[in-house]
Order: structure tokens, then C-alpha cells, then sequence
């Protein structure tokens, strides 16, 4: 019964993780990816001259 209830425990915590990933990245937050973007671009303008 006790291997039982690891597997169980094991495949709850993947199928979490998974969850939790899926909606983070479909609901991440825009306004920080708008300013890493506007950084990285900058970056690359310095980096043209």
C-alpha cells in the first residue's frame, strides 16, 4: 500500500508542476516581457555602431 501512495503522490506533483506551468506561461505577466524586449533591443543597437 505504500509504493501505492508514492506513485500516487509522485504523478499529483507532476501533473501540478505541468499545470502550473502551462497557465504561468499562457498568463505571464506582458508588461516585463515588453521591457526585457527593450532592453535585448537596445543592446543590439549598441552593439550595430
Amino acid at each position: 500500500m505504500g509504493l501505492e501512495a508514492l506513485y500516487f503522490f509522485g504523478a499529483l506533483v507532476l501533473l501540478t508542476a505541468l499545470i502550473y506551468g502551462t497557465l504561468s506561461y499562457r498568463y505571464r505577466n506582458k508588461s516585463a516581457t515588453r521591457v526585457g524586449e527593450e532592453i535585448t533591443r537596445e543592446r543590439y543597437r549598441r552593439n550595430e555602431g
